[in-house]
């Protein structure tokens, strides 16, 4: 992403978000689609030597043309090649009955994590602590400890353990300033001090695996704004104006929304194996490694103007994840914010059902998207306000990977090397150059000169989630997402099939990229 200055508005940066890059093997072609239009001739070829008639010509027509349909053909952005493996995906799950995922805690038992040096960490039966999960949910592997289990690492610090991903992730709490209130110069200061956050994290030798942000707005009954009044309220309750003031908060009940911010952590137990086995080795080790990262990042944010609350411990964490999958461990009248009864089962659901286009868990209904495109015009630092500030109870999630300066450049004059050489095939045979692919050239070599300038390198995705009470009030919700996402200039794709595994990239887990 490249900053530059608007000739109109000298003194306000603006940003440009560089296109996806769609590279394939060969002029742009992706292997799927070679293999698609590869077997289509076969079969032709394989029809006429069989039938060398005018129907056996016709079929093999129809198959070459069928063959090109499904490779480039797209259909809700994406083509035949792609659509297959979700397709067979989906029809496995259903024939296997994975589409319902029950957790099996209630007659399991319930576990906690150990280390094993001959199988590595996992659940064993115990008679207390928090509910495991086997293999039949999303949620397998996943784990939630603190340091009274033995295994967290910090002063209070939960851990979530990702088996399957082998990453430890930590998760801390901020808030903001109201960012939208602050003139363009302290809006573009911010965005700067962020920005310097991220850099130090690209560093040589980094045992950051990924950050990742995450933006929820929640129901809320009210009592913040309340609160809030009775602390910095002048005027006597009995005033006038202050009793007018109150009816306007008792009618506002129904629309208000409070918004948290989270920044997860994630340390790669097998990337970052050096450092791990400096610290101790095993998962002890990487929980060592993971808190001395957290804490870098708990000081550098501090040190430019934003409010942290701390690392989440055990309880906060577990309240954090049930009400991100509206999980209501003790019934389904649970208060908001009530930490404790949370935390007296896993924060997982008690049951999972994936649809096509939307994933029940427990009580709520979620739908998920993938940010397919970030605006292709130059935008300004709070280009996201119409997606961030609708009345949904939404989730924003941008999970990041910071990329060695060595790396990066090796990447880049790989990329250079591949868009030159399809540039060469393309033009001797006569295939057209579009403007995408002039941009995803220029976006290479901005990359190149950032490298150059000293600039980090991340690769990102962004995910945004909608939760409701039932499927006929999420369609309603969806249609507003997608508006939202539209005047925010986000293109953002469904998930279709993919509902139940992408709810995982909503929450603080360190997932969501290849």
């Amino acid at each position: 992403m490249s900053a530059t200055t608007d000739s109109a508005r000298a003194s306000r940066v603006r940003y440009r978000f560089p296109p996806l890059e769609r590279r394939g093997v060969i002029a742009g072609w992706r292997g799927g689609q070679l293999a698609s239009v590869a077997a289509g001739l076969v079969l032709a070829v394989l029809s006429i030597r069989s039938r060398p008639s005018l129907p056996g010509v016709v079929f093999a027509v129809t198959i070459v043309g069928g063959s090109v349909a499904l490779a480039f053909w797209p259909v809700a952005g994406r083509t035949g090649d792609q659509w297959l493996p979700v397709l067979v995906r989906w029809a496995w799950a259903g024939a296997t009955g994975r589409r319902f995922q029950a957790h099996p805690g209630p007659a399991a038992g319930s576990g906690v994590i150990v280390e094993d040096p001959v199988r590595g960490s996992g659940i064993r039966p115990h008679l207390s602590d928090h509910h495991p999960l086997d293999g039949s949910t999303v949620f397998d592997g996943l784990h939630l400890t603190s340091p009274e289990d033995g295994t967290g690492g910090g002063d209070g610090m939960a851990v979530v353990i990702d088996d399957r991903a082998r990453t430890v992730t930590a998760v801390l709490a901020v808030r903001g300033h109201s960012f939208a209130l602050l003139g363009p110069g302290e809006q573009d200061a911010r965005v700067a001090s962020w920005a310097r956050v991220l850099a130090s994290l690209a560093r040589e030798g980094s045992a950051v695996h990924r950050v990742q942000w995450v933006e929820t707005c929640l129901p809320d009954d009210g009592r913040g704004v309340r609160s809030h009044l009775e602390d910095h309220a002048v005027l006597d309750p009995g005033t006038p104006a202050a009793q007018s003031y109150r009816a306007l908060l008792d009618e506002c009940v129904p629309v208000t929304r409070r918004h948290r911010v989270l920044i997860a952590v994630t340390v790669h137990r097998g990337r970052s194996a050096r450092a791990v086995r400096s610290a101790g080795g095993g998962l002890a080790g990487a929980t060592a490694v993971l808190a001395r990262e957290v804490g870098a990042v708990h000081r550098a944010l501090s040190r430019v103007d934003l409010l942290v609350d701390g690392v989440l411990g055990r309880a906060a964490l577990a309240e954090v994840l049930a009400g991100a999958l509206d999980r209501a461990p003790t019934g389904v009248g649970r208060p908001e914010g009530d930490a404790s009864q949370a935390v007296q089962g896993a924060p997982w659901p008690m049951g999972t059902q994936a649809h096509w286009d939307s994933v029940r868990t427990d009580r709520a209904w979620h739908a998920v998207y993938w940010v397919s495109e970030w605006p292709r015009v130059e935008v300004q630092p709070d280009f996201l306000g119409p997606l961030l500030f609708t009345p949904l109870r939404r989730t924003l999630s941008v999970v990041m990977e910071p990329v060695d300066p060595v790396r990066a450049a090796r990447q880049v004059a790989q990329a250079r090397t591949a868009g030159l050489a399809d540039g060469e095939l393309r033009r001797r045979n006569g295939f057209l150059t579009s403007a995408r692919h002039t941009r995803e050239r220029e976006s290479v070599d901005d990359r190149d000169v950032e490298l150059a300038d000293g600039h980090a390198q991340f690769r990102y995705s962004g995910y945004v989630g909608v939760t409701a009470d039932s499927e006929a009030e999420l369609t309603a919700a969806c249609v507003e997402l997608e508006q939202a996402a539209g005047q925010s200039r986000l293109e953002v794709r469904r998930l279709f099939g993919q509902q139940d595994a992408a709810l995982l990239c909503l929450l603080p887990l360190g997932r969501g990229l290849s």
